[in-house]
Order: structure tokens, then sequence, then C-alpha cells
């Protein structure tokens, strides 16, 4: 039995030496606290949006706001069917930073996104392109402080981690639980290393030179991605480029998901890319199931069998685990018993992970109401400026 515990406690040990190395290592953007001059290099902001009448208004008035000079921001409606469109043109009245571009179509072996993406980039002349999601919500000086920390440590993509706000039950149960298994098994020190070949990227704030963009063939070479901000990130690696993901809890937060359906759907569309593949997708979900209930049962099956030394060890591991999940939700701003809930968490976590195994077997992944299929035969071979 005393072996049993001590193996327990190695992996444990183990995990949340994975969990916490990377979180202490964790480098965060904070705002600059100062004004960026006149004549600094032009940004534009694309943001592209399909059916984000509830998140677009909100959205655009904050990036509004910021205290960045020389900034335009880009909408491009992705064909949506609900007000979007509308409720940026009505903004865009007020404002004249403020622009409306209709994707049109989606070409044959294409994704909505990189499209969208695509079109917004071809429409703006900035020396700067910022990729944002719909569902950020800026602080006045994110742009400023984003463009500030890219040129001075030259960076030629930077990509920042939001504030993830939880406000359901399902969010505050299977977000945190997904985040505790991507430190597991990644490492963002990996990614900011330019001698290592690792690469990755949060789609929801990506800023790249412009230049850089179009070299490596910009949206129009991961045209067919699912997860079109981390293929990117490979390619702007690869060819050599400085490539930095940072935190920026601070200066932009955003809330992905406001039920368990499109929840489901978004990371199922997402969790084999994240996790490097269906073999790492697949280990992740075992892990996830056996760590949650092993970490709750073992200790009651280690009592039942009478001895105490090594129930007790195994309680204490168990306990520690538990104890960092506690962290975890304290951290999220929800309540601490989220954490201690974190073996149904990594239960959901496991399933979504084999949905997303499953739907790529199947060559079909749902996201806003569009089925996407094998990748394109055919992808542009170069970038084209309208």
């Amino acid at each position: 039995m005393m072996a049993i515990a001590l193996l327990w406690t190695a992996v444990v040990s183990w995990f949340l030496i994975r969990a916490v190395t990377p979180f202490r290592h964790y480098e965060m953007l904070r705002p600059n606290g100062s004004s960026s001059p006149a004549n600094s290099r032009a940004v534009t902001v694309i943001v592209p949006a399909r059916n984000e009448a509830a998140n677009i208004g909100r959205c655009i008035r904050r990036l509004l706001t910021q205290d960045y000079p020389n900034l335009e921001i880009l909408v491009v409606n992705d064909n949506s069917s609900d007000h979007t469109g509308t409720i940026v043109s009505d903004l865009a009245c007020f404002d004249p930073r403020l622009r409306l571009l209709h994707s049109g179509g989606l070409p044959l072996g294409w994704a909505g996104k990189p499209h969208a993406c695509c079109q917004g980039a071809r429409a703006s002349n900035a020396g700067w392109l910022c990729f944002m999601d719909a569902d950020t919500i800026a602080e006045p000086g994110l742009i400023a402080a984003a463009v500030k920390a890219a040129e001075e440590r030259h960076f030629d993509m930077l990509s920042l981690e939001p504030f993830q706000e939880l406000g359901g039950f399902w969010e505050r149960l299977i977000i945190p639980a997904g985040f505790f298994l991507l430190a597991f098994q990644s490492d963002l020190r990996r990614v900011n290393d330019p001698a290592c070949s690792d690469a990755a990227a949060n789609g929801q704030f990506i800023l790249i030179r412009r230049h850089v963009y179009e070299k490596v063939g910009g949206h129009a070479a991961v045209c067919d991605e699912i997860c079109e901000d981390t293929a990117l990130a490979r390619r702007v690696k690869g060819a050599g480029h400085r490539l930095a993901v940072l935190g920026a809890a601070e200066l932009v937060r955003t809330r992905m998901y406001t039920n368990l359906e499109s929840l489901w759907e978004g990371l199922s569309k997402n969790v084999v890319e994240m996790l490097g593949g269906t073999c790492g997708a697949l280990l992740a979900a075992l892990a996830a199931f056996a760590l949650g209930w092993v970490t709750a049962l073992l200790p009651l099956w280690a009592w039942h069998q009478g001895s105490i030394a090594a129930a007790c060890v195994i309680s204490l591991a168990s306990l520690a685990l538990a104890a960092t999940h506690v962290s975890g939700a304290v951290y999220f701003g929800i309540p601490f018993f989220y954490g201690l809930l974190f073996p149904v968490g990594y239960t959901m976590g496991g399933l979504i992970a084999l949905n997303s195994i499953w739907l790529r077997w199947n060559n079909r992944v749902a996201w806003k109401g569009r089925i996407y299929t094998t990748p394109a035969a055919i992808k542009p071979a170069q970038w084209t400026p309208l």
C-alpha cells in the first residue's frame, strides 16, 4: 500500500510542477502608463464577426476608447444572419476610425474566420495588423502597450491571452480544468524561445507586422485551418521571425461562451489542435479521467484498506492537487468550491476532447452555423492585396 501511496505522490508532484512552473514564469503585459507619440506606426484592428450581435457593440465601443493615435478599426461582417452589420454601421456614423466591410461569399476551401481576416488585411495599409475577436473587451491602453512591447522587444508577432470571464456554471466548471490540462502539457517559455520550434497563438488577440504577415502568406496560407491562429504562428516562427505569447489580464478580457451548447461546440472545434493533434488529445482525455477520479476515490479506498500511514500520504497528495484547483478558482474570481469540483470538470473536458477527436476522424466540424469537412485541395498561392 505504501508503494501505491508513494507512486501517487510522485504523480501528483509531477503534475503540480508542470502546472505551477509555467505559471511562475508566465509573463504579463501591463499598461505602459505613457501616451504613444503622434507619429506612431499605423495600426488596423481587424475584427472578424459572424452573428456577434450580442458582443460586437461592446467590443467596438471599447476599441474606440483606445489612446493610440494612429488607429483604424475594421469590422469584417462574415455573412451574419443577425444585426451584427447594422450595429457596426450605426457606430461607424459617429467615428471615422471605424469601417465596416462585408466579406462576401465564402470561397471553396476556406474556413470562415481566415477568410474574414484575410479580407480585412487586404483592405488595410497599416504597418501593424491586429486581429481581435468580437467577444473581447479592451482597456484603453491595450493597443499602445502591445505595440510598444512589440517594437521595443522586436517581436514580429505578438499574441495576448485575455482574462477569461466565467459567468455560468459550466464555464466555471470546465474552462479552469481545461487551462490546467493545457498547463500540464505545454510551456509558453518554449513558444517564446526563438531557438525552439514550438509555436502557438491565441486568435483573440494577434498583433503582427504587415510585411511579416505578407511574407508568410497571411491567412491565405492557412485558409482551411480550423485553428488558424496557431497555424499562422507556426508559419511565422518557421520563417525565422520572432513570436511571443504574453498574458494581458489587465488589458483585455473575454467571455467566450455563455452556455453549455456553445462551450461544447467551441471547444470541440479546437481541442485537438490545442493539444497537439489526435494523440495528444487522446492522452489528455485519458489523463483527465484518471487524474480527476483517482484524486477523489483513491483516498477513500486507502482508508478502507486500513493502512493509516499510506492513507495519510495519499490523502495529503490529493489535498495538494485539490488546493491547487481551488487557487485556480480564486484566480478566475469564481467561488472556491468550483475548484473542489475539478473531477467533474476534468470528466467534461475529457468528453469534449473525445468528441473533438471523433469530429476529426469524421472530417466534420461545426461552428457558427457552418460545417467544415475535408481540407481544401487548393490554396491561394500568394498574398494579393486589394
